[in-house]
């Protein structure tokens, strides 16, 4: 159904050319508009500012969100806000005012994504209406003044903003500023094709501020602050300085061994504009400030220009979306503790109204990244809502022949590297796990045709003997250190196995929705008849004596007898010294096969494993969050992903035992399968049920053989504990642990 809300209103914007090239300077145009306003009723914003947009009534925000319109794919989809006015409007003379910037919509340089060359760039712009009352009031068109060239002399999201104090009048989106030097701005008659929708997620908002912990100078008037906590986000500056004086801000998530701040060499992807990098210019006038059109990826902020180190105060903000915890956990081992933190700090730092990688070298939806992370997501944050806009991005992203991209949304590229069922699951993966924590199954439905889309796309990639061997593997396998490629598992296997899943999924949609699955259910046998045919020895053994292919078998239920399966994979994480020894792919279902097997004691030690490759590496390392790569030497690569979080739904689900089963979602009827480990004396943590019923919450502390296990399920849950009924109490009891 199209959204008509802004039907016959135009897109303004300021009266120049776009800039093909790059120069170093571009746009971020500001605008305002008085209007007399007889009532002061209900009061209803709409508005959608491209790239990015920022909107005043009477001097004061509409909201405290920032980096607003959501990213999208602009000729498919315009995502708008709705905004409650009414306590912003005076009556008689109103001032609306809307400062743009570049956003994804614009990005002029170039780099190894290649946006620059998306058909939808433009210079920023905006659609606004305003209602009072349910009668339209005041919309965007060419009596708004404009300002293109304002105190933002540049903007870009994944580079930087320079902003210069001296060209800046704080008044400027109050009703008393005099614009009569403000030029008009001009409808847009070359509007971006998508349609709207509203967006209904949490927006992105200013979460946490980490005052420095220390300071270090590194050169003449250079200082390095340390705040800490790796984070996404920016600075907010404190300064007064002379007029004139400029002040360059650089961001890093580490430091070079004698002290100052590591750049990361980004000639490679960042072709032309700076990587990381702020500037502003000071007027001699004290100013707090921070960036407004873009964020970045740090632990450490680098300012450079700093006449007197007492004249400026530095700290980091934590931008992210606004997505509340579901989940708690701490327990005896202070590492794993540590670790689940770090965990919920990398998550948070790449939503970003999609799941991105990292917040510092690219801020993309990486689909493989995202597919290897998103039952986390949803076991530890209430993302629904985001991921649910998401899935709108990636139905937008499929091409009509049902290829996807590996980043969504996309200016163009990716279709032919990155992508592949290891990226593209993402799109059953969503609507799967959105059923399973909150039942709501409508994603799912409405996935259907692209489902179908996606399958028929697939038959055009299988090869003579059945198989598709396009796209990602294991990714991001422990053997970079060694520069060895030793543990591959075959394409043919591991998107064999993913196409079984898609199936499955699809097979589950057609029956809530009401449809046959018998075509999906066939398929699925199939696939599991040429897995067993070409990757099963006669003994019930994996042919690819490698954790991930063994996972993946015990993980899809592909063979009836699993006992010499999980013999082998016994033996194959004996044989790593109980590490990981898989990519992104096999650490996703290696926990959990462990688990099928009953040898939780053997996934516990692979996640708290001392030395290479292994998350408590990352910890004696001093990370506040999770890498890129299992590597702790020194490199350019992000120390702030999210891909490898799985851990923290293991943690939920096996130490707390708290799980939901595919018969009945949204956790309405669930086993409590604690598991009381040996090197744990104690955990405790909870679930948020949705709907908002209460919390599940479970917590277990040993004495001697014994164990205190205290479970507490809210009205309305279904839940076992060892074969007995649970209900809305306080259960105590005396267990062998």
């Amino acid at each position: 159904m199209i959204d008509t809300i802004f039907e016959r209103i135009s897109f303004i914007k300021p009266d120049r050319p776009l800039k093909r090239e790059y120069t170093g300077e571009n746009l971020a145009p500001m605008f305002r508009k008085k209007v007399n306003i007889a009532k002061t009723g209900n009061a209803r914003l709409y508005v959608c500012g491209l790239g990015y947009g920022y909107f005043y009534v009477n001097g004061k925000k509409v909201t405290e969100d920032v980096l607003d319109a959501p990213v999208s794919d602009y000729r498919k989809t315009l995502w708008y806000r709705e905004y409650d006015v009414t306590a912003l409007l005076e009556e008689g003379e109103n001032c609306f005012a809307v400062w743009c910037g570049n956003g994804w919509y614009n990005e002029e340089f170039k780099t190894s994504w290649n946006h620059n060359e998306a058909a939808w760039r433009d210079v920023p712009k905006f659609i606004l209406r305003l209602d009072v009352d349910g009668e339209t009031v005041l919309v965007s068109d060419d009596s708004w003044k404009c300002l293109p060239e304002g105190p933002i002399t540049f903007n870009a999201l994944r580079s930087g903003e320079y902003f210069d104090a001296r060209r800046y009048d704080e008044a400027w989106n109050t009703a008393a500023f005099d614009d009569s030097a403000w030029e008009n701005a001009v409808r847009d008659t070359n509007p971006p094709t998508g349609v709207f929708r509203r967006c209904d997620c949490e927006g992105i908002c200013e979460a946490e501020i980490y005052p420095t912990k220390s300071v270090l100078k590194t050169g003449e008037k250079r200082y390095v602050y340390d705040l800490g906590q790796n984070m996404s986000g920016y600075a907010r500056i404190i300064a007064k300085g002379k007029a004139g004086q400029v002040l360059t801000i650089r961001y890093g998530e580490q430091l070079k061994e004698n002290g100052e701040l590591e750049l990361n060499n980004m000639t490679h992807h960042y072709k032309e504009s700076p990587f990381q990098t702020d500037r502003l210019t000071l007027s001699g006038k004290a100013i707090t400030w921070s960036p407004r059109f873009c964020y970045h990826g740090f632990r450490y902020i680098e300012v450079e220009g700093i006449e007197a180190p007492e004249e400026i105060n530095v700290s980091g903000v934590f931008v992210h979306q606004s997505v509340e915890m579901r989940s708690s956990f701490a327990c005896s081992d202070g590492y794993l503790t540590s670790l689940f933190r770090m965990g919920q700090y990398s998550t948070w730092s790449n939503m970003f109204y999609m799941i991105t990688d990292c917040p510092t070298r690219e801020k993309l939806g990486w689909a493989n990244d995202a597919q290897s992370s998103c039952e986390q997501i949803l076991t530890d944050f209430k993302a629904e809502h985001v991921l649910e806009k998401w899935l709108f991005d990636i139905y937008d992203a499929m091409r009509e022949d049902g290829a996807l991209p590996g980043i969504i949304p996309t200016g163009g590229w990716g279709y032919t590297w990155g992508n592949g069922p290891v990226s593209d699951g993402i799109l059953f993966e969503i609507p799967y796990r959105i059923y399973l924590h909150t039942g709501n199954a409508e994603p799912l439905r409405r996935s259907r045709p692209y489902f179908d889309r996606y399958f028929a796309y697939l038959v055009t990639r299988e090869e003579e003997d059945g198989y598709v061997r396009f796209g990602l593997d294991d990714w991001a396998r422990p053997s970079r250190r060694e520069g060895k490629e030793e543990n591959v598992v075959p394409s043919a296997f591991i998107n064999t196995a993913l196409i079984y899943r898609f199936y499955e999924i699809a097979a589950l949609a057609a029956r809530l929705d009401g449809a046959d699955d018998e075509v999906y259910c066939a398929e699925m046998q199939k696939r599991k008849e040429m897995l067993i045919r070409d990757f099963v020895n006669p003994d019930g053994t994996c042919t690819v004596p490698r954790q991930t292919a063994v996972s993946m078998l015990i993980y899809y239920h592909i063979c009836e007898d699993t006992a010499p399966l999980a013999k082998q994979l016994a033996s194959l994480v004996e044989a790593a010294d109980f590490h990981h020894d898989c990519g992104m792919v096999g650490l996703r279902r290696l926990y959990y096969a462990l688990n099928a097997c009953g040898l939780e004691e053997y996934a516990y030690k692979i996640i708290t494993a001392a030395g290479y490759p292994g998350y408590r590496e990352w910890v004696d390392g001093d990370a506040t969050t999770l890498w890129e790569y299992w590597d702790t030497i020194p490199h350019a690569d992000s120390k702030n992903h999210q891909m490898y979080s799985d851990f923290m739904s293991w943690i939920i689900k096996t130490i707390l035992g708290i799980r939901t089963e595919i018969t009945a979602p949204a956790y309405e009827s669930i086993r409590i399968t604690p598991h009381f480990l040996r090197a744990l004396s104690y955990a405790s943590g909870y679930v948020d049920v949705p709907r908002g019923q209460g919390k599940i919450a479970v917590s277990w502390k040993k004495f001697g053989l014994a164990a205190e296990l205290q479970i507490t399920i809210p009205e309305g849950i279904h839940a076992e504990y060892d074969g007995r009924e649970l209900h809305a109490a306080l259960r105590r009891g005396q267990h062998r642990a």
